[in-house]
């Protein structure tokens, strides 16, 4: 029987997705495995892209295991979920000691 994933946040089944970051650089090593790094989308060091769980995404990860970082997600981030992971900017004042 195959299992089919559905990609619809409407329905109750979500899909998993890959969580891709690029963790060592592409630099020097053959085109083929550039090429799989810009097909994920991923062009500069720490940087991320989500990604659905499916047969093709999958060997383009194998082909760069030794590159990239994976985890596997239910749902991508919105950017406010993402600002607010974030530490506040700059520093605050907590104490005067004069």
């Amino acid at each position: 029987m195959l299992h089919r994933r559905l990609f619809s946040t409407s329905t109750k089944t979500a899909a998993d997705y890959y969580k891709v970051t690029l963790k060592r650089s592409a630099i020097g090593l053959p085109q083929d495995i550039r090429a799989a790094s810009k097909t994920l989308g991923l062009v500069r060091l720490h940087q991320t892209s989500y990604k659905p769980v499916n047969a093709s995404n999958a060997g383009l990860i194998l082909k760069l295991k030794e590159l990239v970082k994976v985890e596997i997600v239910d749902h991508i981030p919105t950017t406010e979920e993402l600002k607010a992971a974030k530490p506040s900017r700059g520093y605050t004042v907590v104490g005067r000691k004069l």
